[in-house]
Parts: C-alpha cells; structure tokens; sequence
C-alpha cells in the first residue's frame, strides 16, 4: 500500500547477509542506484555532527592579566593565558601566575611584585561573583604601602577574569580587614575600582611660590 513501509521478514535479512558473504557478488557489472524506497530504514540518514565540548583544561586565551609594579610604582596588566574547566579553576591558575616572578622580558621592562615569595593564594570560595582568596601564613602578608600595593595587585589581577567582581582576603582562613589606597582598612568586599587609584602615576607636586618682598618706594625729597 502506498505511503506504508513495507517490514522485511527477519528470515530474508538473514538469507541476504549468508548470500553476500558465502554465494559471492557478481563481478564487472555496472553499479545501479538503489531506489530510496529500498534502502533500509536509518541507512540513508545522514551522521549527526559531533557536539562534543573541547577538553576542560583547553587553554583560554587573554584578556585575562596580572598586574605588576612598574618603576613609577605603577600597576599595569600583563596578560596570561589560563587553563581550567571552571572559572575557578581558571582563577586559581591565573593568581598561581601573580605567585610568579615577572618574566625575563617583564624584568626588562623594570616590572616587579611586591608579593612576597610566601605568598601562596588559593580560591577558598567563589560564589555570586565574589572570590575569597587566602594568603596562607600570617607572615606573608606585608604591610605600610607594600601591603597596599601587594593587596592591589590580588584583587586588580583577580578581577580581570569575567565572572569575578569582587574579592575578600583571609590568612589562614581566617577574615581579614584589607588595606585600602589610603591606609584605611576595611572588611567589605575589593573591587577594581577601590585601587584605581594604582593605575595612573601620582601627579607631581606643584612648586611652592614665594611671595617677593614689597618694593621700596623712596621717599619724596622734603
């Protein structure tokens, strides 16, 4: 009947495959087309593409940076590639990268860190776009305008990545109250913009002017 496939019995499928592979297939005859009504059904679907995702730990290219200190005591971003399936994979990469020392050609360029080689920053938490990142020994941290800088350094490279706005800083797991561009300290969350500060060289200060002593004016001859 038209319009219904017709089902082929079980017993042919099975007599046509022992034909194809016993009975032998006649040589140096011209190929025929097969109709599309006879190709099995699922035979003549075309292979779905792959979907797969790329492995996890693909590196993912910049913009993502660390920041460093300049010879004007500036910080500028540095770019780094990072790997990782999660954004906090990738952060921890990225802040394993600010752990560093600057690269040869960084050197180079008179950049440096304030981190101490102590230093060990881990991702304790990074939820609602905010990471908490531990220092790990009380004695890393530094302090007095290096520990605003060094802090400075975390968060600027911390919030390079998308996804991460905000950090908090523990010691050891414990909360700790950050030091800001201007030595005041605070418990709330960092965010780039609290050490913008950082990003531009300080203006120099203006000369002082000394006011010149009146002019005598002579007397008039009596």
């Amino acid at each position: 009947m038209t319009g219904r496939r017709r089902a082929v019995p079980a017993g042919l499928v099975w007599a046509m495959a022992l034909c194809v592979g016993g009975c032998g297939v006649p040589a140096g005859g011209a190929p025929e087309a097969i109709p599309s009504s006879e190709v099995p059904y699922g035979l003549a679907q075309a292979s779905p593409e792959s979907t797969s995702a790329p492995p996890a730990s693909a590196p993912v290219e910049a913009p993502f940076q660390v920041f460093l200190v300049s010879a004007g005591d500036v910080l500028v971003g540095r770019p780094r590639e990072v790997e990782g399936g999660t954004l906090r994979e990738r952060l921890a990469h990225l802040l394993a990268s600010l752990e560093e020392s600057p690269t040869a050609a960084e050197r180079e360029e008179q950049l440096s860190t304030v981190l101490s080689p102590e230093v060990r920053l881990s991702v304790s938490d990074l939820s609602d776009g905010t990471a908490t990142i531990d220092l790990g020994s009380p004695t890393a941290a530094p302090s007095g305008a290096a520990g605003r800088r060094a802090v400075a350094q975390i968060v600027l490279t911390a919030t390079s990545m998308r996804g991460v706005d905000a950090v908090r800083l523990t010691i050891a797991g414990d909360p700790v109250e950050a030091p800001l561009p201007t030595g005041e300290l605070t418990s709330a969350p960092l965010t780039a913009s609290d050490y913008a500060t950082f990003l531009t060289a300080p203006e120099p200060p203006s000369p002082a002017v000394t006011a010149e002593p009146p002019t005598a004016v002579p007397a008039p001859p009596s």
